[in-house]
This record gives C-alpha cells, sequence and structure tokens, in this order.
C-alpha cells in the first residue's frame, strides 16, 4: 500500500462500524448474538475474530484508543481465565 493511500492512514468504513456496534453494545448484553447478525451479517465467532483483528490496528488504536484497550484487556483477562480454569482441571 502507498504512503498516498487513504487505507493506510484510517479504519476502513466497515472496520469503523464493527468498531462503533462493539462500543453501542458493550459487553455481553441479552440479545448481543442476534443484534450482530441482524446488523453485521456475522456470527458472533467471526464478529470477535475481527474486532480482535481491527484492535491489532495502529489505526484502530487512533480511531478510539479508550474501547480498543477495554476490548484488548477484557480478552486478556478472559485468555486468563481460560488458562486458569485449564489448569485447575488437571
Amino acid at each position: 500500500m502507498s504512503a498516498s493511500s487513504p487505507q493506510a492512514f484510517e479504519l476502513g468504513e466497515r472496520d469503523r462500524e464493527i468498531l462503533e456496534f462493539e462500543r453501542s453494545h458493550w459487553g455481553s448484553i441479552p440479545n448481543k448474538e442476534s443484534a450482530v447478525r441482524e446488523h453485521l451479517g456475522l456470527s458472533v465467532a467471526r464478529y470477535y475474530q475481527r474486532v480482535y483483528a481491527i484492535c491489532a490496528l495502529p489505526q484502530a488504536v487512533e480511531y478510539d484508543a479508550v474501547l480498543v484497550r477495554n476490548i484488548q484487556e477484557a480478552a486478556r483477562m478472559r485468555q486468563s481465565a481460560t488458562r486458569s480454569d485449564g489448569e485447575d482441571s488437571r
């Protein structure tokens, strides 16, 4: 991608749409799965894959650093809890 490409400096429309959706539907709310399917046409698994991939982009931090930090922290906490649960069952 060339330095003059607008995508080199900002998120695409779909990525912004996903971040805005996550901002307005933060956390686990009732019916989030159906809202993801209805508004974005994605399965919940694919949605979270996209969310985490977007949050790895520097452009996402520029777009909304607080939201990205919150999403990344929640993901780290889930990973940590999953690892702890696996160790407890041994």
